[in-house]
């Protein structure tokens, strides 16, 4: 024992090994364990960075059994590898060693244990702890932490490649032990990037680096990973490498600032959070009141809550697969990559192995006689490979639904919706809750409860499904529970387009399989050699004939040509270096350059990515030698043709498939334009730049970094990315009184479990940002990664908090983003174009560069269960819109009459009307007393952000209205102004006479957040402190609402900072709308715009009125255009200076009072006339689309916000003395409804009236959830990984403004009217 009192084991390593307590529990500890790596050397290592050894002793923290120690299998003899295989043969008759090697001599209990010279079964095997827990021969379903509870001894017995024990069979003396000792650190064991993303961009915790991490000792205990030796300052910063991890906690109290709640009501003690009380009283519960209101005092955190106890990254390779669905089998440690099981039947994914089925059993012809052939949880043999097909490397890269194995087979989430008539039963089930707590365990999604795929035997074989379904084709994999959709290739419209990009008509479920399964093709056609690249690229192009006119499954092109994961993804790449990384691509050694060479010369065929400076001792020769690495069937994987004069061809041989070898086109060949792979596009791409204001490419520019496209600067999948997975708005309804096991560590059970409810999955959005630290800070694409919406139920079943965002922990919204590889390359068409990034000639890319640029579309807003409707003198209306339970389907909208048939068939006897709404009169009860004469309510504006609604009550000035407990039935009251007093807060600002309130954004994002320098998070602009209101006599006035979001209820004051109404302009100021860091503002005078930048020092830009503008209503932007209704109709203004705006077009409509914009449409709330739809694809020039008034009946429209529920976009209108509006614009039945520019086809599906004879007249914009940055180049939403941020004022400007005028581009490299061709000079042939 040390002096200080702790516990040491001095083993071989050199220091001690510290073994601490971890948890509430003493018998819960962690080990620090500190394992040596690779030599740190490469070719970016600094010099003084020392280079360091790898220990392989295999002894400290894991110890060896005495028996074991010394024991070198690589000597031992046939007879005695034999004698430890007697008695298990005789039983397992045909099972032999798993290595097939012949020069390998071991027997069975040399990796399983065991006593191999006993005939009796219960003797000669190893029997567990826990027997219940193993009820057949096979992996058990969902055993998660048994494991950790189990012997070491049993654990060797079922799996020796188990980490736990590796050390003592895989990597013991002689044998394996550096890649046991790696495999035990790698990100696929310590899941850290996953946990350490959820923790820090929801709030929970203040650090972005990772810190937590999973690895349990042989015993079962949490341990702490160490780098060892200490990773430098270099390689924390550059190679993502983090010092420690520390286990999950098990905790599950928030910090204070965090918003997410559970509320219990009550009020006699304090109960610990999640563990039940005994003596808890039905309909009494004992939590005590806080300050804040009822309950707030318990917070229950639901990134801590779920990641200890909701399926869905989970498990890592520390525990066996869950093996309960096609996709889920697998084993623990090596094992889980090393030996294959039965997940697909697609010949593409599974390769070899696919002829097994997907239910996890063993090969009908395996010859153990032991080993039931119609039982689940068995390997496909009792063989290891390194042919390691995609469909074992899914049942790990798969979690969530739109991460880059998915991506990259042409997959995603299935989006709860598309063909929803052969997914959802006839009448909606009734369940138990015993029910619903079995089917979380199998799917975290509670849809999946209600529909038919929550049964595993009709999942299991969903793609029955496919010939009768002409819009997707469904997976044969459905890991977790899931099902997934195949991605097909189309244009901006959703029209689906061929290998051709020549749109497919008529599209037919026979269409969509065949395109699924051409890839077998492919494969076949990649078995053939062809003597020179002219006849390979003619046989190329004769393939592609043979699927002209039909759909593309857009797969990613390597895995279309039949490459596995481990084509690209070698042994350091799975295995690891011995690093902690805190981040994938830190961990990963492979870049696209690696195969296919620069645009300057061929490929070296060494490896550059973030973790190859430890592939390579040598630092004159950096990275892995590729072309030293064979295939496992004996070819080298990479084959170079010398062609003489410079000239050479590579080709690369399958690590699965036998005999099928590739082409790697090399990049240098598309750019030569006398080689047959000649590519003008891509001669373009890599040449382009700017001399003396004109675009020149073809030469290339003396000096790097003089091209536009540098690979210094942009990441090659910046372009040859083909689409890109996104989910927008999971729902995480908390419920405290669920009791769930935790899946990890102990694996206990407590109270509180979060449900993961994924909602709106898009794969038509493409954004771009500066990638993190590891890779460079490169351009890349950029998707929504974890936008999630709390909910919370209290322990009596009460919903009381809905559907709130979250705040990261340096005050960006929670709404987060995540640069990302999205594993979908394509070429031929399929890439990206000089449009797709830049401004089009003929101008019709602006709403996609608002997409493109992160700005936000309001296409993908949510609204979620309740619209929030300014009803006049009628006060604050919250509509309930969508069903409670899942999946939340808009009331009387197309999923509705599939998932809730019951109760849509009422809503249509309703005559489509809302019954459920909840409304506060506009003022404080107390005013009525004390003013009873002067009191009355007009809300004119509302805006709800976070707890609060915002509005603007005419001469009631501004109030806000706390709306946390709008679900909570426990309340009389559900929308309260001052939720603890009238004196302990003000919610109030008097104004002569508000007309209009505004967040600058309907995120959360919070300025007065501490912030940390590792973190390298740059600072919310300090206008975001501000909620904006205009007043017609007083003009703009600023209110600090920053408050609002701390989690502090002492310090809600309401307080105007800011009046301007500079000589009167702004006087009838009727709406403002934030555009970046200007206010633009309709007033008398027109349209006047104000620098809001600093809040202390406003100032007038412009002001656009008289022939212009005439008494303008509202106004709204879109990247590089305004839209201003007035009383003419509406106006077209340029704003590539949003500074100054230009007139540009206008449009006649008469009655127009306010205007929305989504993508390429524009729909105007235009009175009598009901709801104007303008096609703005060319957004200076709009034309009139349709006109909807729903018959006749919409006729008194004053407003319009849209949102949408999974894959429907809906309108919400403000339709005056008709009252509110839900209007279904779009659903799965609209003509390209994937598409980024969908037409929509509007129905009006509900109608909710307002009491008393009311009007609505405005309604509260969405959250913003394609919206990372402001206009001017304001950080709004969190990114993952360090260093990430979306492109800054300048980055954005430099993509279409040169002098600060917009320049446009073709995808026609010969127009001469943009692009200067210059002839590369020629090379001199050598002489030999």
């Amino acid at each position: 024992m040390a002096a200080n009192g702790e516990m040491t084991h001095h083993g071989p390593l050199k220091g001690p090994m510290k073994v601490v307590a971890w948890g509430p529990s003493a018998m819960v500890f962690a080990a620090v364990v500190g394992l040596a790596a690779f030599s740190v050397r490469g070719q970016d290592r600094p010099a003084d960075q020392p280079p360091t050894g790898y220990n392989t002793n295999p002894d400290d923290p894991f110890p060896m059994p005495p028996e074991l120690a010394g024991v070198k299998l690589m000597e031992q003899t046939a007879g005695e590898a034999q004698a430890k295989s007697a008695s298990c043969v005789a039983c397992h008759q045909g099972s032999g060693d798993p290595h097939g090697k012949d020069t390998l001599r071991i027997g069975c209990t040399d990796c399983h244990g065991g006593d191999a010279s006993c005939n009796v079964k219960e003797k000669s095997h190893v029997l567990p702890r826990y027997p219940e827990g193993w009820p057949t021969s096979g992996n058990p379903a969902r055993s998660y932490t048994l494991l950790n509870h189990e012997s070491p001894e049993f654990i060797r017995f079922v799996n020796p490649g188990d980490f736990r024990i590796a050390h003592i069979s895989c990597g013991t003396s002689g044998c394996h032990p550096k890649e046991v000792h790696s495999n035990r650190k790698s990100i696929m064991t310590t899941g850290c990037m996953l946990w350490g993303a959820a923790l820090y961009n929801n709030g929970a915790v203040p650090y972005k680096r990772a810190r937590h991490g999973e690895l349990y000792s042989m015993n079962g205990a949490p341990l702490r990973l160490q780098t060892v030796p200490a990773p430098s300052q270099w390689e924390m910063e550059k190679k993502g490498v983090v010092p420690f991890l520390d286990p999950l906690p098990r905790y599950e109290n928030s910090q204070p600032s965090n918003l997410l709640r559970i509320f219990e009501a009550g009020g006699r003690f304090r109960p610990e959070t999640g563990i039940p009380e005994v003596k808890e009283e039905p309909g009494r519960p004992r939590t005590r009141l806080s300050v804040r209101g009822l309950g707030t005092e318990n917070r229950t955190d639901p990134v801590w809550v779920s990641l200890n106890k909701t399926r869905l990254f989970d498990p890592t390779l520390n525990f066996l697969g869950t093996n309960d669905h096609p996709g889920d089998y697998r084993s623990s440690g090596c094992s889980a990559c090393h030996v294959m099981y039965a997940n697909d039947r697609s010949p593409v994914h599974s390769g070899p192995y696919h002829v097994h089925g997907n239910k996890g059993m063993t090969a009908a012809n395996n010859p153990d006689p032991t080993i039931p052939k119609d039982q689940s949880g068995h390997p496909i043999a009792h063989k290891f490979t390194n042919s390691i097909a995609t469909s074992q490397c899914m049942v790990c890269h798969m979690h969530p639904g739109t991460t880059v194995l998915n991506s990259y087979i042409g997959y995603m989430w299935w989006d709860e919706e598309t063909h929803g008539d052969l997914m959802y039963p006839k009448k909606r089930k009734k369940l138990t809750a015993e029910q619903v707590t079995r089917q979380a365990m199998l799917n975290p999604n509670e849809s999946s409860a209600y529909g038919n795929h929550g049964d595993p035997a009709f999942l299991a074989e969903i793609t029955s499904l496919n010939p009768l379904m002409n819009k997707t084709q469904f997976g044969d994999f459905h890991s977790h529970g899931w099902v997934f959709r195949a991605v097909y290739h189309k244009d901006k419209k959703g029209q689906l387009l061929d290998v051709f990009n020549t749109p497919v008509h008529d599209v037919t479920a026979k269409k969509l399989g065949e395109a699924v399964a051409f890839p077998t093709k492919m494969k076949d056609f990649h078995k053939e050699q062809f003597p020179d690249t002219k006849a390979a690229m003619a046989a190329e192009y004769k393939l592609d004939c043979s699927r002209a006119g039909s759909p593309v499954h857009a797969m990613d092109i390597h895995m279309e040509k039949g490459m596995h994961c481990v084509d690209c993804h070698f042994s350091q790449d799975m295995h690891g270096n011995g690093r902690l990384q805190m981040e994938v691509r830190a961990a990963t050694e492979i870049a696209c350059i690696d195969c296919h060479g620069s645009a300057s010369q061929y490929t070296t065929l060494r490896t550059s990515g973030p973790a190859a400076y430890t592939s390579s001792a040598d630092p004159k020769n950096p990275g892995r030698n590729l072309a030293a690495k064979k295939t496992p069937f004996g070819k080298p994987l990479f084959e170079v043709e010398d062609l003489g004069n410079g000239k050479k061809r590579f080709f690369q041989n399958s690590m699965v498939e036998k005999g099928v070898r590739w082409e790697v086109v090399q990049t240098k060949d598309t750019v030569t334009p006398d080689h047959p792979r000649y590519n003008a596009k891509s001669h373009l791409a890599k040449t382009v730049r700017v001399e003396n204001g004109k675009m020149v490419w073809g030469d290339s520019p003396a000096g790097d970094g003089k091209c536009a496209h540098t690979n210094d600067n942009m990441s090659c999948i910046a372009c040859h990315t083909s689409w890109n997975p996104s989910c927008y708005g999971c729902h995480l309804p908390q419920r405290a009184n669920a009791k769930m096991p935790q899946l990890h560590a102990d694996g206990d059970v407590t109270r509180n479990y979060t449900p993961y409810n994924f909602q709106t999955l898009r794969d038509d959005v493409y954004m771009l940002a500066r990638d993190g630290d590891v890779t460079g800070n490169k351009i890349g694409p950029s998707r929504s990664s974890c936008a999630i919406h709390v909910g919370s139920y209290n322990a009596n079943r009460e919903g009381i908090y809905v559907q709130q965002q979250t705040i990261s922990a340096e005050g960006f919204s929670g709404i987060a983003f995540s640069t990302n590889v999205p594993h979908t390359v394509r070429g031929k068409g399929m890439t990206k174009m000089c449009t797709d990034c830049h401004l089009s000639k003929d101008n019709d890319n602006n709403a996609w560069m608002a997409q493109l640029l992160m700005h936000g579309t309001n296409y993908l807003n949510f609204i979620g269960k309740y619209c929030w409707i300014a009803a006049g003198e009628e006060g604050l209306q919250a509509v309930t819109v969508t069903e409670t339970q899942e999946p939340q389907a808009v009331i009387g909208s197309t999923l509705h009459a599939q998932a809730f048939p019951e109760a849509y068939q009422k809503h249509l006897e309703h005559h489509g009307e809302l019954k459920t709404a909840y409304e506060h009169p506009g003022y404080d009860i107390l005013d009525k007393f004390k003013k009873p004469l002067k009191v009355k309510a007009n809300i004119l504006s509302v805006q709800n952000r976070g707890e609060y609604v915002l509005a603007a009550c005419g001469e009631g000035g501004v109030r806000m209205f706390d709306i946390a407990f709008i679900d909570n039935k426990a309340f009389a009251e559900r929308i309260t102004t001052a939720p603890v007093s009238p004196a302990g807060q003000k919610f109030y600002v008097p104004t002569k006479y508000a007309t209009c309130v505004v967040a600058p954004t309907t995120m959360a994002p919070d300025p007065t957040r501490k912030h940390f320098p590792e973190n390298k998070e740059g600072s919310v602009a300090g206008m975001y402190a501000y909620v904006y209101v205009t007043d017609k006599h007083e003009g703009l006035i600023l209110i600090q609402i920053a408050t609002m979001i701390d989690g502090n209820p002492s310090n809600n004051f309401l307080k105007r900072e800011v009046t301007f109404n500079p000589n009167g302009l702004l006087c009838g100021a009727k709406s403002v709308t934030i555009v970046g860091h200007y206010a633009y503002i309709c007033c008398d005078a027109g349209l006047v715009v104000v620098d809001i930048e600093d809040a202390k020092k406003l100032k007038v830009t412009a002001v656009i009125g008289g022939e212009t503008i005439e008494k303008p209503k509202a106004v709204q932007v879109q990247f590089r255009y305004a839209y201003v209704v007035d009383e003419e109709g509406v106006k077209v203004l340029d704003v590539t200076d949003l500074a100054d705006p230009k007139p540009v077009s206008k449009i006649k409509l008469e009655d127009c009072k306010n205007i929305y914009l989504a993508r390429t449409y524009a729909y105007v709330a235009a009175g009598k006339k009901g709801l104007v739809i303008l096609d703005i694809t060319k957004p200076d020039h709009p034309k009139l689309d349709q006109i909807f008034d729903a018959g006749g009946c919409m006729n008194d429209v004053h407003d319009v916000k849209l949102g949408i529920t999974y894959v429907s976009e809906f309108a919400y209108v403000a339709d005056g003395k008709n009252g509110m509006r839900v209007v279904q614009l779009t659903s799965p039945e609209t003509p390209g409804n994937d598409g980024f520019a969908v037409r929509p086809t509007p129905k009006l599906v509900a109608t909710y009236k307002i009491p008393k004879g009311g009007e609505a007249l405005a309604i509260a914009k969405g959250v913003d959830r394609d919206r990372a940055v402001d206009e001017s180049g304001n950080q709004l939403a969190v990114f993952g990984r360090v260093g990430a941020r979306p492109l800054n004022l300048a980055e954005q400007q430099k993509l279409f403004l040169r002098d600060g005028k917009p320049w446009t581009v073709s995808n026609d490299p010969l127009d001469k009217a943009r692009y200067q061709y210059r002839p590369p000079a020629k090379r001199r042939r050598r002489r030999r």
